[in-house]
């Protein structure tokens, strides 16, 4: 309690002549007003507040100053009953009583209110709400929740939950922390009893704990095998096959796999994960296998597993011919990790001795066939030939005629000739095209572009077909082997001879053979593609100038 007090002055006149001095009986009280004693009382409990104020004329006014808001303030007279507000922890409340006189002189004091916080414990609840239809089963998600707990309190709630187990096998939950759990219905050769305890912690640090006994019955099963998902892999992958998801009543268990269908060779096959190389073929096969698990008392069960094994995917397109891995300065073994699937360890080179059947011959991946003038069939080791059919992706390529004099005194289809890019299609002239003089760089009287060429082979049903025609980028670059890179030729001169070298390209050195392909230049499309054979590059290459070419044709095709 505090009490203020205002004092009022008192005002004596003296007569200034002839009479006796006198002085005032009834002298002005200070005003005052006392609020009270501090109390102490418990939350949303009432209690009363008097206050005391002299002289006894003036009224009295109460307001908060500070602490937890309070129904029924501010408010007028000396007496005031309160309830004391719900708080979450103990609080103290200041009231101030003001009071005013009827000659308008106001004093105020305070009295402060210790309110106890009087929290009602939690009580925590434990329901099971998963499965839906009891008793669970092994494999089954058992839920448990605590979501029903309750606080009492009014404005109470239930800040944390507290999951401990207290017996049973060791159940593997989510969170401790939530206020559900769920788990797995585990492998059992007895019904087991789980107990687990459940503790909430309101907003008040109220507490509270309540443990949630169940019963989890025991299975028919006390072993299961599980094989692993069935597979599907590509011929001469490695494969693996692993059990060690299968599951029993006792901590250890042990495997035993065999082949049911198929012809593979497993690795450690007494051990729960193996392996094995996925063998050639031809068509889609299944393989199956099967594990036998056996616990620590003898128990066992069998589960199986199908590998569906695909031939490889190698499309109608050759290899690039590389035999060997490299690093960034040497030769390293294509099964470092450091450098993983390059050229040599994935495609056609890597499994042409294992697995790839050839029609012909060729090195690598590499299947070719020599072909007569009539497109028939020759032993590899014929020396005469007039082309080549690459089995890969099934074109017939020309076989160019041996050099026999100096450009433009040389037979048609010699190598050394070489030609302006200048081609037809169905509209006419090919934009950007370039017209080469007669008997200039080759031995045609009309001109020496592709045109021209391409119409005097067909004249010849060369090969057995008229429908020769200049290479796209992509099927000229089939041709080249960039395992021989570093050599002079990038081509397999055993199956294209009579390639000349790019010391006879007067041009460049480089050995450039055209391609069909315009590139985009801009509008003019004067500039077509070029394969130097000799190193592989490409080129865009004005058509203007001349280049080497070896025509090519689809089989079957008659123009």
């Amino acid at each position: 309690m505090r009490v203020l007090f205002v004092i009022l002055p008192i005002i004596s006149l003296l007569s200034a002549c002839g009479g006796s001095g006198g002085g005032n009986d009834n002298p002005e009280v200070a005003t005052s007003v006392n609020a009270g004693v501090d109390q102490q009382v418990i939350e949303k409990n009432e209690f009363t507040v008097t206050a005391l104020g002299s002289p006894a004329d003036g009224t009295f006014t109460w307001q908060r100053v500070s602490g937890p808001s309070i129904d029924g303030l501010p408010a007028d007279g000396a007496e005031q009953t309160l309830i004391a507000p719900d708080i979450k922890a103990d609080s103290e409340l200041v009231l101030r009583v003001n009071y005013q006189t009827t000659d308008g002189t106001l004093v105020s004091d305070d009295v402060i209110i210790s309110i106890a916080s009087n929290n009602q414990l939690p009580e925590a609840i434990v329901m099971q709400t998963a499965p839906t239809e009891l008793p669970s089963d092994y494999n089954d998600t058992i839920t448990l929740s605590a979501q029903t707990s309750i606080d009492p309190d009014e404005n109470g709630a239930i800040n944390s939950y507290s999951w401990l187990q207290l017996s049973g096998p060791t159940m593997v939950i989510d969170s401790a922390s939530n206020d559900t759990i769920s788990f797995t219905h585990p492998l059992l050769d007895v019904n087991t009893t789980l107990v687990w305890q459940l503790t909430v912690v309101d907003d008040e640090g109220g507490e509270d704990s309540t443990q949630y006994t169940h019963i989890l019955n025991k299975t028919d099963e006390v072993v299961i095998a599980n094989a692993g998902a069935d597979q599907t892999v590509i011929e001469v992958e490695q494969v693996t096959l692993d059990a060690t998801s299968s599951e029993t009543v006792t901590d250890t268990f042990s495997c035993y796999w065999q082949q049911l269908t198929g012809n593979a060779t497993l690795a450690n096959q007494r051990q729960c994960i193996v392996s094995f190389t996925a063998p050639n073929t031809d068509a889609i096969n299944t393989l199956t296998f099967e594990v036998t698990v056996t616990d620590s008392k003898g128990r066992t069960d069998t589960d199986a597993v199908n590998i569906t094994v695909e031939s490889k995917p190698l499309g109608l397109i050759n290899d690039s011919g590389m035999g060997k891995c490299y690093n960034h300065t040497q030769e390293v073994a294509c099964t470092s990790p450091d450098f993983p699937r390059q050229d040599a360890a994935v495609g056609r080179d890597s499994v042409v001795t294992t697995h790839i059947d050839k029609v012909g011959a060729g090195e690598h991946a590499f299947d070719f066939t020599k072909l007569n003038e009539f497109a028939d069939e020759l032993p590899d080791t014929e020396s005469d030939y007039s082309c080549v059919r690459d089995n890969v992706t099934g074109l017939i390529w020309e076989v160019k005629a041996p050099n026999t004099g100096t450009v433009p005194n040389t037979q048609l289809r010699e190598g050394q000739n070489h030609y302006t890019w200048y081609l037809n299609d169905n509209n006419g002239v090919q934009t950007g095209s370039s017209l080469g003089a007669a008997n200039s760089t080759c031995p045609s009287t009309s001109n020496c572009g592709l045109q021209a060429y391409v119409d005097a082979v067909n004249g010849l049903d060369y090969c057995g077909g008229t429908n020769w025609r200049v290479p796209t980028y992509t099927e000229l670059m089939t041709l080249l082997d960039y395992g021989k890179q570093g050599q002079s030729l990038l081509l397999d001169d055993d199956y294209f001879p009579n390639t000349p070298s790019k010391n006879t390209f007067t041009q460049a050195p480089y050995l450039p053979y055209w391609t069909s392909q315009t590139a985009a230049d801009g509008t003019s499309l004067s500039q077509a593609y070029i394969i130097d054979m000799s190193n592989g590059n490409d080129l865009a290459y004005p058509k203007s100038k001349t280049a080497f070419v070896r025509l090519v044709r689809t089989a079957g095709g008659t123009q």
